[in-house]
């Protein structure tokens, strides 16, 4: 029954590390689901009282849907290989949220996601590195770091982007997570030969500057789409006036309602 493939995926889903698993698009998916024999999409529709919502797209296979990756409370993401390109996957989304409600929904794709390898498997090579015009003179406006090739081929890029975001943390303090909002198409990765590299920019959301105070701090960067973190941080003086500045801008009030 694929409410039994639902459970699976929910015990199994964290047993593999995320960076280890393999993508479809930005979708990290359980391992092992791509093997999966798959069921009829009308089968899982009529098992799980489920009401597709839209049309089926009309390219989009009628076979072959699996559970990829599926949470408890979340949404289930299903998915399908393309009947004309096994690389190229379609995907479906079953709302956990509609559980009480009359009916559940099920939605799918209108176009398809490349399959890709793991974030790990993809990055075999690559390594971040501080330029010296950024360890002598650090501009917390302008801060740029090295995505270096290190390895011994040439590097593709499958999908990924260059995009890295930076956090601060206190000398001796916990390493802290990056956090980031993904944008699609921007800094987009280029391919490098052994020894390349390509100069970025880094990028410190803004949320940080309400927790920091004045005082030395390290920057740990991390390539996003990669998972690549830099082995050495970068150690900068914050000033008062570096948090002023950084600080997200109030809105300026506007002038008081005319008397009634």
């Amino acid at each position: 029954m694929f409410v039994e493939a639902i459970s699976r995926a929910c015990n199994h889903g964290a047993m593999d590390p995320l960076d280890e698993r393999p993508q479809i698009g930005p979708i990290t998916i359980d391992t092992g689901s791509l093997d999966d024999a798959g069921w009829e999409l009308a089968t899982i529709v009529s098992e799980l009282d489920l009401q597709l919502t839209g049309e089926l797209p009309v390219d989009a296979p009628h076979e072959g849907w699996r559970v990829l990756t599926s949470h408890d409370g979340d949404a289930t993401i299903i998915g399908a290989p393309d009947d004309n390109d096994p690389q190229q996957w379609w995907l479906g989304q079953i709302s956990h949220a509609q559980a009480d409600a009359a009916t559940r929904t099920v939605t799918v794709g209108s176009t398809t996601l490349p399959r890709r390898r793991s974030r790990k498997d993809r990055a075999t090579g690559l390594v971040l590195r501080w330029p010296e015009v950024t360890r002598s003179e650090p501009d917390l406006d302008l801060l740029a770091i090295d995505v270096v090739n290190a390895g011994s081929e040439r590097w593709h890029p499958q999908g990924d982007s260059f995009l890295v975001f930076a956090a601060f943390r206190q000398p001796g303090g916990p390493v802290p997570p990056v956090y980031y909002a993904y944008v699609s198409g921007r800094s987009p990765a280029v391919p490098l030969d052994p020894g390349e590299y390509a100069r970025v920019r880094v990028i410190i959301d803004a949320g940080q500057w309400a927790a920091v105070r004045p005082g030395r701090y390290e920057v740990h960067a991390a390539l996003v789409d990669l998972s690549v973190h830099v082995t050495d941080p970068l150690v900068v003086d914050v000033t008062a006036l570096d948090i002023q500045r950084h600080l997200p801008r109030r809105p300026v009030p506007g002038p008081p309602a005319p008397p009634q």
